[in-house]
């Protein structure tokens, strides 16, 4: 009898996705934010001085600093802007509603790994924004900012949020015995010009761009260990 009571306990278990994405969840957030810790202490067991020297190198690869660069500001303004919070919600929020009223249990999965994947980037990265405090680059900003500056809310977006989207697009397209590599190639793409247009544009660091990378990569490796256990 208390056998029986133990299997059906453990099935009810099995069967609730949403725990299983909550305990992830849990993971990724310590986990995303562990990642930006390393990255912050491995900076300065190297110094500041090869931290500086690295981020000027590449900035003067990518900054908008002259005439014939300055023609891609409209275009790198559009791709900033799809990493700002106002569309991040949006898209958040159109793509949950289209995924809940699906009413499968698969797009219900779907459905909370995109918003708590939204939530989470944004609260985790505005967090460790205020821990570390990290001025601007003593650039031209192009665009108007405010906060901090480490690691990049943008990149962390882009990689936790918007990859979560991809993801989801590949697992569709694997559900249907299409390939994967459309969806892996966009989202990399999309990502890496996120990144790059807040390093065009003088208001980060190239080291935040790629701290908010590893740190939404991380959050990502974790949510989908999660779905995999909650389908």
């Amino acid at each position: 009898m208390l056998h029986k009571s133990y299997s059906s306990l453990a099935g009810l278990y099995r069967k609730d996705p949403i725990r299983h994405l909550l305990i992830w969840a849990g993971a990724g957030i310590i986990t995303s934010a562990s990642v930006v810790f390393i990255l912050a202490a491995l900076g300065a067991i190297l110094g500041t001085d090869i931290i500086i020297s690295l981020d000027n190198q590449i900035q003067q690869l990518f900054y908008l600093n002259s005439e014939t660069r300055l023609h891609l500001f409209p275009f790198i303004s559009f791709i900033t802007a799809l990493g700002s919070f106002n569309i991040s919600a949006m898209a958040a929020l159109g793509f949950c509603i289209l995924f809940l009223s699906q009413r499968r249990s698969r797009f219900l999965v779907y459905g909370y790994a995109l918003l708590s994947s939204f939530a989470m980037m944004w609260i985790v990265n505005t967090i460790l924004k205020e821990i570390f405090r990290r001025g601007r680059p003593e650039l031209e900003h192009l665009l108007v900012v405010h906060g901090y500056s480490f690691p990049s809310g943008h990149a962390m977006i882009s990689m936790g949020f918007y990859g979560m989207l991809f993801v989801i697009w590949a697992l569709e397209r694997r559900q249907r015995a299409v390939g994967m590599a459309l969806p892996v190639f966009c989202g990399m793409l999309f990502i890496l010009l996120i990144g790059i247009s807040r390093i065009m544009l003088g208001v980060h660091y190239p080291t935040d761009v790629f701290t908010g990378f590893a740190a939404g990569l991380a959050w990502i490796f974790c949510m989908i260990k999660g779905m995999k256990r909650a389908f």
